[in-house]
C-alpha cells in the first residue's frame, strides 16, 4: 500500500471498475470479496435468523447480486445496493421461517435497555420432534397475543408498522420512527410494551 493513501474497503473508491470487471470476468477475484463482504452483511443483520440458515443466506444473496449487477446503473453506491439485497434476503428468510413454524420467538428480558431492541425476538432452532411442536404451540400463542395487543391498543395501525419493523424485519426504532412519522423513543416504548403484553400472556397459558 502507498504511504500516505488511506485504505478504501471493498470495493474501493471505483463501484465502476469493480463492477465491470466482475461483469467481464466470472472468475475475478472481486466476487470473492463480494461474497466475504455478503457474509459480513449476513452476521451482522441476520440476527433473527438461527445461524445455521446463513450459509444459504449468502448463496441466496449472491444469486441475486449475479442478477442485479448488469442492471447496475451506479445511482447509489454498490455497497448500499448489496446491503438492500441482503436485507431482503434476511426479511424473506424470517418470513419463510416464521410462516413453517421452525423456530420459536422468545421474549426479552424485561430490564434490558431500550438501544437493546434488536435482540428481543431471536430466533432458535428447536431439536426434538418434541421441541418442535412445542415450538408451534408457544409461536402461535406468541404471534396471538401480539395481535391482541395491536387491536386492543390505540394508533394500531402505527403500532403494528413498528412492530413489523422492528420485530419482524429487523430494523432500528430510529428507521422504524422515521416511517411512521414518531420518535425513537415511542417507537421504543410500542415494542416494550407489545413485548410485555405477549409475556404476562405467554405466562398465563403457563
Amino acid at each position: 500500500m502507498t504511504e500516505g493513501k488511506h485504505y478504501l474497503p471493498w470495493p474501493g473508491a471505483d463501484d465502476r471498475i469493480v463492477v465491470e470487471e466482475m461483469l467481464r470476468d466470472p472468475r475475478s477475484g472481486q466476487w470473492y470479496e463480494c461474497c466475504e463482504f455478503v457474509k459480513k452483511l449476513v452476521q451482522s443483520q441476520a440476527k433473527n435468523i438461527p445461524q445455521d440458515h446463513w450459509d444459504d443466506l449468502v448463496q441466496d444473496a449472491m444469486i441475486r447480486v449475479d442478477k442485479f449487477l448488469p442492471t447496475f446503473k451506479y445511482q447509489c453506491a454498490l455497497r448500499t445496493s448489496l446491503f438492500g439485497i441482503v436485507r431482503s434476503c434476511i426479511i424473506d428468510a424470517y418470513r419463510k421461517l416464521l410462516r413453517t413454524g421452525q423456530f420459536i420467538v422468545p421474549l426479552d428480558d424485561p430490564h434490558d435497555d431500550i438501544e437493546h431492541e434488536g435482540d428481543a425476538f431471536t430466533a432458535h432452532t428447536p431439536g426434538t420432534v418434541e421441541d418442535k411442536c412445542i415450538t408451534n404451540d408457544e409461536l402461535k400463542d406468541a404471534l396471538a397475543a401480539l395481535q391482541e395487543y395491536v387491536s386492543t391498543h390505540a394508533n394500531s395501525k402505527r403500532n403494528r408498522r413498528i412492530l413489523d419493523m422492528v420485530i419482524f424485519k429487523g430494523q432500528s426504532l430510529e428507521e422504524a420512527a422515521r416511517e411512521v412519522g414518531c420518535s425513537a423513543p415511542v417507537a421504543g416504548y410500542v415494542v416494550r410494551s407489545a413485548q410485555r403484553y405477549v409475556r404476562e400472556r405467554m405466562q398465563d397459558k403457563r
